[in-house]
């Protein structure tokens, strides 16, 4: 029994019916084939809308830190005579100038030490020998060296409990010597209880410090003690105030001072704080080439040309052709995808519009009507409208006003005025905008843009473009499933038609065998 899933090609009838349903199904799936096509064009477009988001995200990057008064606060100190006084920034210092007009130089102390001539020692690697093991105290700890013990060893033992005796020994190979140093002048070196005083390291008893030195006494043959020196304070007058120098370093009011030599009275030396120019410039320029790179990039999408004779490619049309072939096409293909956008085309217009306002202020007092816009410290707009806004900096310009007007340029920047509203906003609340500072309105209306592009484009399953897609998975499975039937038609037709043709042949035959038998 023939059944209905029982596929006939063409036995009775010599069709190459396959190849006659392949087409017929290549007709019915044209509409199909639009869908998946659209389908790859809304990914591509998801794709170059989520490239725009990066583009913002790093422009905002850029502006992030104009919007704080800690970028416009960079200085850079300087010494009249960096040879005696060095300075650095610690802080934030109060003011802009220091005069130091007498200094006397701290004077560092040293340690006590003592140095053991050791007897037949080749290196440090050399063992102490039979009959060389010994032991002593050091400041009230026991050390014990065994005649398997070397000179590095040895000292490793000493150095181990450095932390209790405040004591360390190393080993001169020139002097073939141990040294043993105390950490400070305040600490002593006192060796006893020396269980062999013939020991090949020549360790001897005795103690040195700053009041006492036994070893130098001629107690212990083969020894040298020196005693430690106690450091003496210094001081240092700055702008009229005497402070004390507990090392060659200070610091005071934010600053980092290093006094190497001592100043007399009248030499008087200049440590003068301002504006670290460079890289506040640095800073406003990096903006401002993030800024031209990104509507660059973006002007370029909008009037990027369409080819209508490019559609995304099938499965089955890339079978047949070459992956360098593929990656054309597909170039092609995706030009033009963003060319006009509204979102876009909008960010741009309200960029420029945050750019070119006047900063203001309800009090007139507040903001300086010579520095309330970019143009008036050197950043202007090109007059070639095929720059489509690009700025331009006047690099003399703008550097002076950053040495000369560091605080109404950071007011340009960074002023931020708050209405205590639930539009806490500039890209929303026209007030706060008005009175808010080029960065805060740039940083703004960035993440406004960021936020409506994630609307259209994000990876949340609310985003418009991800319900376009589920809607168009929607109707590729329909679609499928329509075809599976149609083509299960057409193939119902055919096997029966084979199957009737077949019946007939039959017949034909048997009529014929009778008519044959017949004669």
């Amino acid at each position: 029994m023939i059944t209905n899933n029982l596929r006939f090609s063409g036995l009775a009838s010599g069709i190459d019916t396959e190849s006659l349903v392949k087409k017929l199904m290549d007709a019915e799936k044209v509409q199909l084939n639009k869908v998946l096509q659209n389908k790859t064009k809304t990914e591509w477009k998801v794709d170059a809308y989520r490239d725009v988001n990066t583009k913002f995200l790093d422009l905002r990057s850029s502006i992030e830190d104009l919007r704080l008064e800690s970028t416009f606060n960079r200085s850079k100190l300087s010494s009249s005579d960096s040879s005696k006084v060095e300075v650095t920034l610690s802080g934030v210092p109060s003011r802009s100038e220091y005069i130091i007009s007498n200094a006397k130089a701290y004077q560092p102390g040293t340690p006590s030490s003592v140095k053991f001539a050791a007897a037949a020692v080749s290196g440090d690697t050399t063992e102490l020998g039979a009959g060389q093991g010994f032991s002593f105290t050091l400041n009230g700890e026991t050390i014990d060296l065994t005649a398997q013990d070397t000179i590095k060893s040895s000292i490793s033992k000493i150095n181990a409990i450095s932390e209790k005796t405040g004591v360390t020994a190393s080993f001169s190979s020139g002097d073939q010597a141990i040294i043993f140093t105390s950490k400070d002048a305040a600490t002593f070196i006192s060796i006893a209880n020396v269980s062999n005083s013939n020991n090949v390291l020549k360790i001897a008893a005795g103690t040195v410090s700053e009041t006492q030195n036994d070893f130098s006494a001629g107690n212990t043959s083969g020894a040298t003690g020196n005693s430690a020196v106690k450091a003496v304070d210094g001081e240092v007058t700055i702008n009229g105030t005497t402070l004390t120098l507990k090392s060659t370093k200070l610091n005071y009011d934010g600053i980092a001072f290093t006094i190497k030599n001592d100043i007399p009275p009248g030499s008087n030396i200049t440590i003068t704080k301002k504006a670290d120019v460079d890289s506040i410039f640095d800073s406003i320029k990096s903006f401002v080439d993030k800024y031209n790179d990104t509507i660059k990039t973006l002007h370029d999408k909008l009037g990027e040309k369409r080819n209508k004779g490019f559609a995304p490619l099938l499965d089955e049309q890339k079978k047949d052709m070459k992956d360098k072939d593929i990656e054309l096409w597909e170039e092609k293909a995706k030009s033009g995808l963003l060319q006009s956008d509204r979102m876009i085309s909008s960010a741009l217009d309200k960029m420029r519009q945050t750019l070119y306002s006047n900063v203001r202020d309800p009090d007139a007092a507040k903001m300086n009507s010579q520095f309330d816009s970019l143009a008036e410290i050197g950043i202007t707009t090109s007059s070639n409208y095929k720059d489509n806004g690009k700025l331009l900096i006047d690099e003399k310009k703008l550097r002076e006003a950053i040495e000369n007007n560091i605080k109404d340029v950071s007011l340009l920047f960074s002023k931020k005025y708050d209405t205590k509203s639930s539009e806490n906003n500039t890209a929303t609340n026209a007030e706060e905008f008005n009175n808010s500072g080029v960065a805060w309105r740039m940083y703004d209306q960035i993440n406004e843009t960021m936020k409506e592009i994630t609307k259209t484009a994000g990876y949340s399953n609310d985003a418009f473009l991800s319900k376009t897609l589920r809607q168009l998975d929607d109707q590729i499975d329909s679609w499928e499933k329509r075809l599976q039937t149609k083509e299960d038609y057409y193939w119902k037709q055919f096997t029966a038609m084979e199957q009737a043709i077949q019946k007939s042949n039959t017949q034909s035959s048997w009529l014929t065998q009778q008519m044959g038998g017949g004669m």
